[in-house]
């Protein structure tokens, strides 16, 4: 035994997983005990690297030069050391780096390693680098750690920092395997254009985006056109970004992409769907919007998509306009009849609708609803509307149940609702959900918390949890995460109720669980009772058939 416990100590792929679990000190230990613990405790060790002067320490010493604020080496490396720091630079897969994180200048270190390298590839087998810099200069220093095999690239910065004009020039020939590519910069304008495009040949990134702080949006042409890209990310977060979308794409743009994500108005992405060679292959949409669109506005939106994007297993549209009248315009709801083109999607798993207003919908159009989209996984309904007025409520817990019937997996189910509406009665016999993992009421009322979790525990499997709550603060520029003072309490309120029916929930369901094992044994019981009274009574009857009497 205690020689098959050694050999399962030397086992390569199960020391890694162990060796993953520990600290940094202790695998630094693990790499003292043998060579076989060495390599594999070294390679855990140097995987993810965000300490640049930690690093580059293994070539030779740094110290800190406080008249000039900055980091210097002690002596400048030689060929024999990089020769040594190979061994260590060879194991790095994940490369972070962050001014913020040096209270010294790093780029005279930088310099000197530029200038001294004896390989092209610095770090050759890193697939992932995350460059954050404040400035312009910082970025240059980013194609130090360029190379053929680097994978996933992320580039930030501050929206007073540009790149050269001839960056993605660079990028595209220092790393031509990219396969993710995160921008989140500030584009420097139209002189881009021409070098995003001109990557169109290469195997180019399948991943781009911009942070909500950005005040630049693309230019009309600026969209690369790569032909192995499957995903594309693009202004999120800051209507500013979008003010204008009329890209214009080549034929042949886009042959791969599944996934597109903007923040754009919707009546312009309708105008690009239904444009020459646009992307109608696509299986997942996420838009969110800042302006005010009318319903009709979206109608024809859905209308497009259900004509021109058949495909579409996913689709999240988020309205994000929140300013508010003091009564509620009802020719400005979006209704069932809105969305109902969406219907003939069949293969759409996934839809979230988000919109300032109450979705005007009724109970029968929501089995409806149900019933023509039976392979549901995630529907959130505009579960968080910001007016909140009572008379605004058209649904209530009950439409809940026609999911139940007709979607057998869904998992996330979201609705704004009256809880305190009719229920029905606790003898009616309800279908509960199979896979249901979370139902979110957003800023759905609620006051009468016993009864409602009472209900839900009638039709929720074990393990389901009440969500509540907004989204509305967490996208776009700072402004539009505001809300209003009387608002914000509002949604407090709502939200405590609802977090008191999820903690009733729980013990609810469980208690449910056991009434029914319960039910279930006296049942059995009951039934082996009858079987057994069978059995005697056949029996007696039996004997007295064969009974025979002699006179």
């Amino acid at each position: 035994m205690a020689l098959q416990t050694h050999r399962v100590l030397f086992i390569p792929e199960l020391l890694d997983i162990v060796f993953s679990f520990v600290d940094k000190d202790a695998n630094i230990t693990n790499a003292c005990v043998c060579k076989r613990w060495s390599d594999i405790a070294l390679d855990v060790v140097w995987k993810d690297v965000d300490d640049l002067i930690h690093l580059f320490r293994l070539l030779k010493p740094i110290s800190r030069h406080e008249d000039a604020l900055e980091y210097y080496f002690d002596a400048l490396p030689e060929a024999s050391d990089w020769s040594r720091f190979e061994k260590y630079a060879s194991r790095v897969r994940s490369f972070k780096f962050r001014p913020s994180k040096y209270d010294l200048e790093i780029l005279p270190l930088l310099d000197d390693i530029a200038r001294t390298r004896t390989s092209l590839e610095i770090l050759p087998n890193m697939h992932t680098l995350e460059w954050i810099y404040t400035t312009s200069a910082y970025m240059e220093r980013c194609i130090l750690f360029l190379h053929r095999r680097l994978k996933r690239l992320t580039v930030t910065a501050p929206s007073q920092a540009h790149p050269r004009p001839d960056f993605y020039t660079d990028l595209c020939a220092r790393a031509p395997h990219l396969h993710t590519l995160t921008l989140l910069i500030d584009f420097p304008g139209n002189p881009i254009d021409a070098e995003l495009r001109s990557s169109k040949r290469s195997s180019y990134p399948s991943f781009i985006t911009r942070p909500p702080s950005s005040r630049n949006s693309l230019g009309p042409k600026a969209l690369p056109t790569s032909t192995s890209s499957q995903d594309l990310k693009l202004g999120y977060g800051n209507p500013a970004n979008v003010a204008s979308f009329n890209p214009i794409l080549e034929e042949g743009a886009f042959p791969c992409l599944r996934a597109l994500n903007l923040s754009v108005r919707i009546d312009h992405l309708d105008s690009f769907f239904r444009s020459i060679f646009a992307p109608t292959h696509l299986t997942t949409l996420y838009v969110n919007s800042y302006t005010n669109h009318t319903p009709n506005e979206v109608h024809t939106f859905f209308v497009t998509l259900s004509e021109q994007c058949q495909r579409l297993s996913k689709l999240h549209v988020q309205l994000y306009h929140k300013i508010l009248p003091f009564h509620l315009p009802t020719d400005q709801q979006l209704s069932y009849d809105t969305i109902k083109p969406l219907l003939t999607l069949t293969t759409l798993t996934t839809f979230e609708l988000v919109h300032k207003y109450p979705l005007q919908i009724t109970l029968d159009e929501i089995e409806d609803l149900a019933s023509k989209w039976p392979h549901l996984e995630h529907l959130v309904l505009n579960a968080e509307p910001l007016f909140l007025e009572h008379d605004a409520f058209t649904l209530d817990l009950r439409a809940l149940l026609p999911f139940a019937r007709h979607c057998p997996r869904l998992r996330l189910l979201g609705l704004y609702i009256d809880a305190d509406a009719e229920l029905p009665s606790s003898m009616t016999p309800l279908q509960p959900f199979a896979t249901l993992k979370a139902l979110a009421f957003g800023t759905s009322d609620v006051h009468d918390t016993s009864a409602a979790a009472t209900f839900l525990s009638r039709v929720c499997p074990p393990r389901c949890v009440v969500d509540m709550g907004i989204t509305w603060t967490e996208f776009g520029s700072e402004e539009h995460r505001i809300l209003p003072t009387h608002l914000r309490f509002a949604l407090q309120d709502r939200c405590a109720a609802w977090q008191a029916v999820g903690k009733l929930l729980p013990a609810l369901i469980q208690l449910r669980l056991e009434e029914k094992e319960r039910s279930r044994a006296l049942q059995e019981e009951v039934e082996d009772l009858r079987v057994r009274n069978q059995l005697l009574m056949d029996k007696a009857d039996t004997k007295a058939k064969d009974t025979c009497v002699i006179a």
